[in-house]
């Protein structure tokens, strides 16, 4: 809970940095406000040690649709990022969210940093981290194993409602490659590279955060 109250900015005693204030990053984008967020980044990094302190490795892994134990390989999940990141365009572009707009912003270094270490870390960490792994943990059948990512991307897709629900779908088809990263995987560390990516790639290379609707 305590994560929670930090992550909504219910403590207080912080003061976030502004970065950037209504600032328009091209002419047809609606008003982008950056701060770095120091409550939500402490919310990341409790829920980061508590995800990682339950793990044991002489426990069996969560369960995947394999039988076998996740192996090390890279090329299954670089090919679920990539899947991830097309989706989430495709999708965004059909639904007249974004449009292509490559551009370098001023504070683009700023932004990267910020939107791994304060904004990917904290979300993954509770939806894939805490949640998903609940749900993985109480959704027994092997055969139902999937409905744990499904379920924390639609959570995910739901707590972005202020976007529009344009918004949302498109936050639930990125959420289902975040959870399915993670659900194949079973490593954190692939669910906020996944995250990151998308975010990185949105912020370059389309409209950000999305287009005006005037």
């Amino acid at each position: 809970m305590s994560s929670l109250a930090l992550a909504l900015h219910w403590v207080p005693g912080f003061n976030n940095l502004p970065i950037v204030i209504n600032e328009r990053i091209t002419s047809d984008a609606i008003a982008f406000t950056l701060y770095a967020n120091f409550d939500k980044a402490m919310a990341g990094l409790f829920l980061c040690a508590y995800f990682y302190s339950n793990l044991d490795s002489s426990k069996k892994p969560l369960k995947t649709d394999h039988k076998k134990p996740v192996s090390l390989d890279f090329k299954q999940p670089i090919l679920i990022v990539f899947a991830t990141v097309l989706a989430t365009f495709t999708a965004a572009l059909m639904l007249e969210l974004v449009s292509f707009n490559p551009k370098v912003p001023d504070f683009w270094l700023a932004f990267i940093a910020i939107n791994l270490l304060f904004t990917c870390v904290a979300e993954e960490a509770l939806f894939r981290g805490l949640l998903q792994t609940k749900l993985s943990k109480i959704i027994t059948p092997t055969r139902l194993a999937i409905l744990a990512p499904v379920i924390t991307a639609g959570i995910f897709a739901l707590a972005h409602f202020a976007g529009g629900i344009s918004y949302v779908l498109v936050s639930f088809i990125a959420g289902l490659g975040y959870g399915y990263v993670f659900y194949k995987t079973q490593r954190l560390e692939w669910a906020i590279l996944c995250h990151w990516l998308v975010n990185v790639c949105h912020f370059f290379l389309f409209t950000y955060p999305m287009l005006s609707k005037i």
